[in-house]
């Protein structure tokens, strides 16, 4: 349909059509997409503006933005996509959405979710850098948030190869999804993780902060919905580490924490997830002078994800119960802690956090379990539950020297 629109008088060189076919194979792929699985708004946010596009680790390089301008334009004319171009005023980005006739194309030639994969050219090793930025008028923090490119070394070529070979590993699994008739429609084919580290301000290129994986299609899914998965036709059982990061923590300090619930703290045994939330954000402060509780989670913020119901303190502690009150109330019961507090201790954790996980996954793997990541546990059928906590245990105790409890969650 484009070569009769284009009406070239002069072949394009080697290198330009193969750029010109993938640059059209790949709008053509998520207008397809969008078709089976369409987004919310209905459109796809595209980038058009001149700058480094195609140049970068991140970026697919057959898309220079004068060779996409170009493929937009055509697809446009042969009733391929709508456009929408960017609207700087109202806050709105450049997009595209299939026509009807480009739906109905789709559906006679029956695509279906099966048929999609990603470009396995695709960065599995994300850095970004968070910018934090005081008002000095209103003296609220801002943060600004930006991929980095990095030069490889042997530790990303190992990072990366671990999560290749554990990509690999889940696309051919078989692992499925029983319709439950809510949104948003499920595609159990979206299993490509991806693993993202962080670095802040100054800070030079590192690879021991945060790490954990994302992208796959059950972990931003509500946990009611998790029941739908099917792993080679068996329902599975969702496995947690307990109390792992305040565990992390006392391991950090070469300690060993209380019997019990640790986050079991007098004046508050109904507020267990307020504890929680609380004692993780005193790990991941980097002073001890908060004065006031954020308003969402610095997990979620600092990685980029974004915070849920769970993450957000609103609800969780009573009222007047302030930052001073709560931390005095945890020291009662864990005043070894205090030491671990306010030196931005939490990123570190997630890392061990996620190469317990890592480990975890792969030793499934080498016994052909499918096992499906979800930052501080695991998705397992039912049958391999045992064997999966076993291998937490024994895992966690090979990367951090502590045996860590864990449990299938009811």
């Amino acid at each position: 349909m484009i070569q009769n629109r284009e009406q070239r008088e002069r072949a394009r060189r080697p290198d330009d059509r193969k750029n010109h076919l993938r640059v059209i194979e790949g709008v053509v792929c998520n207008l397809a997409y969008a078709v089976i699985s369409p987004p919310l708004t209905g459109w796809l946010a595209i980038n058009t503006r001149n700058g480094e596009r195609g140049k970068g680790r991140y970026d697919n390089r057959a898309f220079g933005t004068t060779t996409y301008r170009k493929v937009l334009t055509l697809l446009e004319a042969t009733g391929v996509l709508q456009r929408q171009i960017s609207d700087a005023i109202r806050g709105e980005v450049s997009s595209i959405k299939p026509t009807s006739r480009f739906a109905d194309m789709i559906v006679e030639a029956n695509i279906a979710l099966p048929h999609f994969a990603r470009d396995p050219s695709q960065e599995l090793l994300l850095l970004t850098r968070v910018i934090r930025n005081q008002s000095p008028i209103t003296h609220k923090w801002t943060k600004t948030r930006k991929l980095e490119d990095y030069i490889d070394t042997l530790d990303t070529l190992s990072y990366r190869a671990a999560v290749r070979e554990l990509n690999a590993f889940l696309d051919s699994a078989d692992i499925s999804f029983i319709d439950d008739g809510l949104e948003p429609a499920v595609d159990p084919y979206g299993r490509t993780l991806t693993r993202r580290f962080t670095i802040f301000d100054a800070q030079e290129h590192r690879f021991d902060q945060v790490g954990r994986l994302f992208g796959g299609f059950w972990m931003s899914m509500k946990r009611e919905r998790r029941k739908q998965i099917r792993i080679d036709g068996e329902a599975v059982a969702e496995l947690d580490y307990s109390t792992m990061f305040t565990r992390l923590a006392y391991a950090d300090l070469w300690l060993q924490p209380p019997e019990g619930d640790l986050y079991a703290v007098p004046g508050l045994e109904a507020h267990r997830s307020g504890v929680k939330l609380a004692m993780n954000c005193f790990l991941f402060d980097e002073t001890p002078n908060r004065r006031t509780w954020p308003k969402d989670m610095s997990l979620s913020a600092e990685t980029g994800a974004e915070a849920t119901e769970e993450d957000t303190f609103k609800g969780k502690l009573p009222d007047r119960w302030t930052v001073n009150k709560t931390k005095k109330a945890i020291l009662t019961v864990h005043p070894a802690l205090e030491r671990a507090w306010g030196r931005g201790l939490g990123y570190r954790l997630m890392w061990q956090e996620s190469e317990i996980l890592l480990a975890v996954l792969r030793e499934l793997m080498e016994q052909n379990i499918v096992a499906l990541g979800l930052h501080d546990g695991l998705l397992v059928p039912m049958s391999k539950a045992e064997i999966a906590l076993e291998t937490m245990r024994s895992q966690s105790k090979a990367i951090v020297g502590v045996e860590l409890p864990c449990s299938i969650k009811t």
